[in-house]
């Protein structure tokens, strides 16, 4: 062997190594995101207990949950608009938000500005029975 083989096979080994690195601080930071994004999914905290005012929105029917959400986020009712379309996917009332006006606040939970948003669709359903 010479000293050109013996160096490649280093190299080889110290890229191999990197590479495995690198792949590990990759899983561990979207492994540390994703948790974040469950634990909160289902422990709602809102975006500022303190804050009692009241923020008027209007939602059209064109308007996807991902549209509401970032509608939210920007007049600071929620504070991320990816968890706040988590939330709605996986809470009760997904698919029922009804277009209208709605007064929210950011000391609510986004499950209730959800059910908020959700009575009058959830209301005429009933009435339909």
């Amino acid at each position: 062997m010479n000293s050109r083989s013996i160096g490649l096979g280093v190299l080889d080994t110290l890229v191999k190594v990197a590479l495995i690195i690198v792949a590990i601080m990759f899983i561990s930071k979207y492994a540390s995101v994703a948790y974040s994004y469950g634990y909160n999914i289902y422990n709602q905290k809102p975006a500022s207990q303190y804050d009692t005012r009241t923020v008027s929105i209007s939602i059209t029917d064109s308007m996807s949950v991902m549209d509401i959400a970032e509608l939210l986020e920007n007049r600071g009712l929620v504070e991320d608009k990816m968890l706040f379309y988590l939330q709605e996917r996986f809470s009760e009332y997904h698919g029922l938000i009804a277009p209208g006006t709605y007064e929210l606040s950011p000391s609510q939970t986004a499950d209730e500005m959800i059910a908020i948003m959700c009575a009058s669709s959830i209301e005429s359903e009933e009435e339909e029975k």
